[in-house]
Parts: structure tokens; sequence; C-alpha cells
């Protein structure tokens, strides 16, 4: 059972009606007449309990006024930025879009400077097939579907190159950008650019720290040798008399043989031609 130390008489909001409490803990309305409420609340708990009366503030519904927090009107602030940016950019690839035009005639054959914007692969019915994108200098646009080696050149958006191709379609591509534009479809292309060799031989060497060994041939006078170390650093070496990608080949598997028999070392090949 409680203890009766708890009960007491108060009043309820506005002072007006005797209640009985115990401790903060409301139990029952009593009477306006505090005599009367004295006999209720001896009814209630079997003896009358002390009067200890204390100012109790009628609860008001609280009223909502719309508020806005500063952070709220802070990210607003941001998201009305982040949309203006958004619509500027729209509108530059909009423009961008509409600047595009049929180059040449279908049939033409032509040699123009291309940039690449986008490649990637898919399967088609011939098997792995590759889309390159395009953009000539005047902002028109072209597009590329093959297996062509010829554009094994354009590795990175912004690779510019020039090529030979002919004009295989034009068309208005409704799908692919914010509005749609002209295209320009290519076929037959042709890269008169100087095409690089690579070789490269694998060391694994960890006391000497060398990953591997490599070669860039493109004529007699631009060969490149490098050496890579387990912290990825390309270095360069020099070695002297190698005309023809066969002595390069050559010569990188012969240091490959000689890491075999534990005598390459860094500056082996930093001091190769003595």
């Amino acid at each position: 059972m409680k203890s009766n130390q708890g009960y007491h008489i108060s009043m309820g909001a506005n002072s007006q009606y005797y209640i009985l409490n115990d401790g903060e803990n409301f139990i029952k309305n009593l009477s306006l007449d505090l005599e009367q409420a004295k006999i209720v609340a001896k009814e209630k708990i079997g003896f009358v309990p002390p009067l200890d009366i204390w100012l109790r503030p009628k609860y008001v519904t609280p009223v909502y006024a719309p508020y806005t927090p500063d952070w709220l009107l802070f990210n607003d602030h941001i998201t009305k930025y982040n949309i203006h940016l958004e619509n500027i950019a729209f509108n530059i690839s909009k423009k961008d879009c509409e600047s595009s035009q049929y180059v040449g005639n279908v049939g033409d054959v032509l040699n123009i400077e291309l940039m690449l914007t986008d490649v990637f692969s898919f399967d088609s019915e011939y098997g792995v097939s590759s889309c390159y994108k395009f953009k000539d200098n005047d902002n028109n646009r072209f597009i590329y579907f093959g297996t062509s080696k010829q554009l094994d050149c354009f590795k990175n958006t912004g690779d510019k190159f020039v090529i030979s191709f002919n004009i295989k379609r034009q068309f208005i591509d409704e799908n692919h950008d914010v509005v749609p534009y002209k295209i320009n479809q290519i076929t037959k292309v042709k890269n008169n650019q100087t095409k690089s060799k690579s070789y490269f031989v694998q060391i694994h060497n960890t006391e000497t720290d060398i990953l591997d060994i490599n070669t860039n041939y493109i004529s007699p006078k631009e060969i490149k040798f490098t050496f890579s170390d387990y912290s990825k650093n390309e270095n360069v070496f020099y070695p002297s008399n190698i005309k023809t990608f066969k002595q390069a080949k050559e010569l990188l598997n012969h240091l490959g043989d000689l890491n075999n028999e534990g005598k390459l070392s860094k500056d082996y090949l930093v001091n190769i031609n003595k």
C-alpha cells in the first residue's frame, strides 16, 4: 500500500476546485468547498489528508506557429544554389546539342581531328563491340560502332587524334542528351598516327625492390625503358645501341635472366651502359 504521507489536499488549475493528490500525482477531484473536500477525501483514503496548496497554471494547448530554423534556411539556400548550377549545366548542354550539325554527306571520306567524349563496350550479335563518341573543333558530334583497332589510340576522355573515316549515316539522336541533336555516324575509321609497341617482363624481386621492367617503342629514335618499384614509381633507364623493337624485347628478356641469377639491381639498370 502507498504511504499516507504522500496524500494531501491541494487546488486544481485556476485555484477553484479542491483536489486529492498523492505527491505530485492527481488522484481525484473533491469539491469547490474545502470542508466537503475533506469529507470526500476521507471517504476515498480513510483519513483527512493535510492541506498543501500550490499554484498550478492552467494548461494551455500550444498554438503551432510556422518556423523555419536557421539550418533549414541554410539547406534551402544550398538547394536553390544547386538548382541554379543544374540549370546552368542544362543550358550549356542544350546549347552544345543545338550547335551540332551534319558534316559532309553520307558516303564522304573525311580526314578530321576528333576529340573523344565517351567510350564503352557492349554485347552485339557479332560479340563484344565498342561505341566511341567524338566531337570536332566546331562541336559537331560523331559516333562509331565496331571493333576496329584503329581507335585504340583513344584511351581517355579528351584525347584528340586526326583520323580518316566514311560518313555512314546522319540522323537526329532523340534519346541520349538533354535535347535532340544531329549526329554523324562514321565507319571505315583509319588512324595514321605512329603506333607505339609495348613489352614488359615481370621481375617481382622484393630484395632489389624491382617489380617489372618495361619498354615503349615508337621508332628507333623514340624508345623508352623503365622499371617499376613496389611503390609504383616509374624509373627511367637508358640502354644504348637499341634500334628495333625486337632488340628492346631481347634486352628485357636478358635482364629477366640476370634477375633469376641474382645479378639484377637498380644500380645495374641505372648504370647499364657502364
